[in-house]
């Protein structure tokens, strides 16, 4: 934060604490609506929507035919949600300035909001043969269009803002999620790569581009992208991120610890550094200094789920599975049908003995997504743990139901039924595994070392690598 913004924003709090000290000693106050402007705009801000609307009121009995003063009490009565009031000040607003964009923007914005696409739609439109930033207001048609999931309507509309505005970061950002959402990802590089060659100093254009990219798992397509679109732009802190996701998805953690400190230079502390550093420290193992991150991350975002499980799975990855079990919780509280959390606490819960609670998150997990193959076999070796052989084949044969190319699945059932001693059962499951993947069957001698000494196994097994050969 420079000098200059701070004493602009310290000579704005000292109007605001002036203004407040003349109101509660009954002192007759007038201000021009220049600095009332100021005041309102400080108020909603710092999210004071109550005085700041008793400020607007002020104000406008002082200035009753200001259509900016009306403007931004309007403003006030959506974020209070008092919609009905907000479009009788945007009316009142439309008579004094009628030519005013910014005044059917929000009008449009609140129709959007009360789901009357409609009548928000002609309320853009309408001013779009007038406008001077038309690309805004194509922009909002756009997001009118994609909020009623008519997304063929809605890229129409973000690339007219586009061919607008190149510099317009929204639209582009929008128009690339339309693009994912219609299943249109080669159409999306061609759109953006047409702009590179139109203007190839367009960091946005760069960074969707990259974003698709990411997207599309191409991360060293992406990594390029992003960093032509930092060399225009040396200041581009969300071009930053995206590298730094990029290099972390590649496994490149030095890489990617060096570009999230970058940013801290940048823009200083902040949740997205904080909560990435987190993460790459937890991926490194270095698991004291991952909790660091993460409780640093909570302070900027109180309810961040990423952030608590990053907590819980560094604290489960020390053994801490008390503490790790407050956090997972945590996050349940807020977020209860994470599919991630249920699972870590389910097994936190699994290691410090409570068996009946594991058992029911595990459940619960499975009814949100049986296509998960970790819930199988942490569910099934809870059974396997206390001798329940029977219960645990049956769980994992309904996960091979669900995933019949899961090799795993069949090498932990081979385990099972050997366990539960059928012999000639585990034989045949286990040719099903090595035809499936043979290079996993390292995990029957990882689970159970007692089958090094088993040589009917062995000459399966070799039978199936000669096989290969």
């Amino acid at each position: 934060m420079t000098e200059e913004f701070k004493k602009r924003q310290e000579k704005l709090r000292k109007l605001v604490l002036d203004f407040e000290m003349n109101l509660n000693q009954n002192k007759k106050v007038y201000y021009d609506s220049e600095y009332y402007e100021k005041i309102i705009k400080w108020y909603i801000d710092n999210h004071k929507f109550k005085k700041g609307l008793d400020a607007a009121n002020f104000a406008i009995f002082q200035h009753s035919y200001s259509s900016d003063l009306l403007f931004l009490k309007a403003n006030i009565l959506v974020a209070m949600q008092k919609f009905k009031e907000s479009l009788e000040m945007l009316d009142k607003a439309y008579l004094l300035n009628p030519t005013d964009e910014n005044i059917f923007i929000l009008k449009g914005q609140v129709f959007v909001i009360l789901g009357r696409i409609k009548k928000a739609l002609k309320v853009f439109k309408s001013a779009i043969q007038f406008s001077s930033n038309k690309d805004e207001l194509y922009y909002q048609i756009g997001l009118a269009y994609q909020s009623s999931e008519r997304y063929k309507k809605a890229l129409k509309y973000f690339k007219k803002a586009v061919n607008s505005n190149i510099s317009h970061e929204n639209a582009l950002n929008d128009l690339a999620e339309c693009f994912n959402i219609l299943g249109e990802t080669k159409k999306s590089i061609k759109f953006y790569k047409k702009f590179i060659d139109q203007d190839p100093y367009s960091e946005f254009a760069w960074f969707n581009l990259a974003k698709v990219y990411f997207n599309l798992k191409k991360y060293k397509k992406s990594i390029k992208a992003y960093e032509y679109s930092i060399t225009i732009n040396d200041e581009f802190s969300s071009a930053y991120l995206g590298l730094g996701k990029a290099y972390k998805k590649l496994k490149k953690f030095k890489k990617a610890t060096k570009i999230f400190e970058s940013i801290y230079e940048l823009d200083g502390p902040g949740f997205d550094i904080y909560y990435h550093l987190g993460d790459i420290y937890f991926l490194r193992n270095e698991y004291d200094i991952s909790i660091k991150f993460f409780q640093k991350a909570l302070k900027e975002k109180e309810f961040h789920v990423k952030s608590l499980i990053g907590i819980g799975k560094s604290l489960s990855s020390i053994e801490k599975w008390h503490e790790a079990i407050h956090y997972f919780r945590k996050a349940i509280s807020i977020e209860g049908d994470n599919i991630i959390c249920l699972k870590f606490l389910a097994k936190a819960e699994f290691e410090i003995g409570n068996i009946i609670s594991s058992k029911e998150l595990f459940n619960e997990a499975l009814k949100l997504n049986q296509n998960d193959k970790d819930i199988y076999l942490d569910y099934s070796f809870i059974y396997y743990s206390n001798d329940n052989f029977q219960k645990s084949i049956e769980i994992i044969e309904n996960g091979i139901n669900e995933l019949p190319k899961e090799s795993i699945l069949y090498y932990r059932l081979v385990i099972y039924l050997l366990k539960a001693g059928r012999y000639k059962e585990s034989i045949s499951v286990l040719e099903s595994a090595l035809s499936i993947n043979f290079n996993n069957h390292y995990i029957l001698f990882e689970f159970l070392p007692e089958l090094n000494e088993n040589s009917a196994f062995y000459r399966i097994i070799n039978q199936f690598k000669e096989n290969r050969l």
